[in-house]
């Protein structure tokens, strides 16, 4: 009976999987099968009383009803740290995938993002791509827009014109701004609002603007604000096209202008002013040093030294003006031994004579000096570029070289030069005078002979008078 039961059971089954039509009213039993394997249905055996399901491609690929994959009760399970499911709830999970993933959509991380790759450095293989394989335009097919690669290069890349400014606003942050080509990284409140954002700019440190055309400003409230102006510095402005401050409080304004140290301001087109409070403030000046301006003159040059606080300024255009209290040298070899000195508080030039410093002595005749200076043309005259009602006096360089060959051209005068051929000459005329004097002093003794024996004479002839004729 009981088998009968089982049978009917199967029989049930089977034909409820094969599509059978309702089951009739039980028969009498029959005679006992053949002992074996029984196929009841597609997938289905029945073996000694156990249904197995096929697993393969054949009817005899089965699996046991006691296999653990009937129930699938595999790790991992709902509930365990490498549980993973569909859904939109944060799940605690781990996930290791060895080969090739894709994600259609976004993927959110809490934590760490660790990419540990065995890549050769000197491939340079990308161990992090981001694309962009949008349909609506610019359509960029597979664009890569930013790439880390095994070596550690950095690679974000944009389409100039388009997308917007990444951040705005108040904050710290490293940013790249494909619209505008441009970089930015520190911390700003509005100087990096894409308003304050010129093409192709840098900017960097804090509050610093590059507002124009391949400016570049950085430090602390650093400003560029004409095409391709440079401002280094603290509170520095670079207001001219293609100009150029750094330091503190500086300011350069003229086209192509320099403005380098504390509170100096260059304002005339390329003109340069370098130090502490100097101002050049006229087109093509420079200022250097402390408290010097060139007072609005065009081409002037003024350097000051920190001797006073009161202010010097040129006084004429294309002028080159100096203040150095502590006096003026000028040097004109690598051992600083020969060249010129004007003394502190002094008004001449001081050259090197050394004896030390000279070689290849010769003689000279003073004579011939004297008669080359006797017949050498010295006039009064007056140089072209002068200012009217000035005159000189002195030889010109031409006849000077041609009677001395002295100097290195016919064009200038050494000072030394034209000194030493004048002491030749009254060393000359000091002989002379000499000589003179000691003729001078014989001819006073015979003079004084003379009149001795004038004297001698009149005597004697007094004498033969006053004896009278002889009978």
């Amino acid at each position: 009976m009981q088998r009968r039961t089982l049978w009917a059971a199967v029989g049930f089954l089977a034909s409820g999987l094969v599509g059978c039509g309702t089951a009739g009213d039980v028969g009498p039993q029959g005679p006992p099968g053949p002992a074996g394997t029984y196929q009841v249905g597609p997938g289905l055996t029945l073996k000694d009383g156990v249904l197995s399901v096929s697993t393969g491609t054949t009817d005899t690929s089965v699996v046991a009803g006691s296999d653990p994959r009937l129930t699938d009760a595999r790790p991992p399970l709902a509930g365990s740290g490498s549980y993973i499911q569909n859904g939109t709830t944060l799940q605690d999970a781990s996930l290791t995938i060895a080969g090739t993933a894709t994600a259609n959509g976004p993927v959110t991380t809490r934590a760490n993002l660790r990419v540990d790759a065995q890549a050769d450095v000197a491939a340079g293989t990308p161990l992090l791509r981001v694309e962009n394989s949008s349909a609506t335009a610019p359509i960029w097919a597979n664009y890569p827009l930013f790439t880390v690669d095994a070596a550690g290069g950095l690679l974000a890349r944009g389409e100039y014109g388009l997308g917007k400014v990444p951040m705005s606003g108040q904050g710290l942050r490293l940013m790249w701004h494909p619209s505008k080509a441009a970089f930015r990284a520190g911390g700003a409140d509005t100087e990096w609002d894409d308003a304050s954002v010129g093409p192709y700019s840098w900017a960097g440190g804090l509050a610093s603007t590059a507002s124009a055309y391949g400016t570049f400003a950085f430090g602390d409230h650093c400003v560029a604000s004409a095409t391709g102006a440079v401002c280094f510095g603290s509170t520095n402005t670079a207001s001219g096209t293609v100009s150029f401050a750094s330091g503190a409080s500086s300011s350069a304004q003229g086209f192509a202008s320099t403005a380098m140290g504390y509170a100096v301001t260059s304002q005339g087109l390329g003109s340069v002013a370098i130090g502490y409070r100097v101002a050049a403030d006229a087109d093509y000046a420079t200022a250097m040093g402390t408290r010097v301006n060139t007072g609005g003159h065009i081409g002037a040059f003024i350097w000051g030294d920190n001797s006073t606080t009161t202010i010097a300024s040129n006084s004429a255009d294309n002028q080159f003006m100096v203040r150095a209290a502590g006096g003026v040298r000028l040097r004109t070899n690598t051992t600083l031994s020969t060249g010129c000195d004007l003394a502190a508080g002094s008004g001449t030039f001081n050259c090197t004579s050394d004896r030390n410093q000279k070689e290849d002595f010769r003689p000279l005749n003073g004579e011939e000096v004297l008669a080359k200076v006797a017949r050498l043309s010295v006039d009064t005259w007056h140089y072209k570029e002068e200012a009217p009602g000035v005159r000189h006096l002195g030889p010109v360089a031409q006849d000077f070289r041609a009677a001395f060959g002295l100097g290195t051209d016919d064009k200038t005068i050494g000072m030394l030069d034209i000194d030493g051929v004048n002491m030749a000459a009254i060393q000359a005329l000091e002989r002379r005078t000499q000589e003179l004097r000691a003729r001078t002093a014989e001819v006073d003794t015979l003079k004084a002979e003379l009149a001795e024996l004038k004297r001698g004479l009149s005597r004697l002839e007094a004498t033969v008078q006053a004896r009278g004729p002889r009978p």
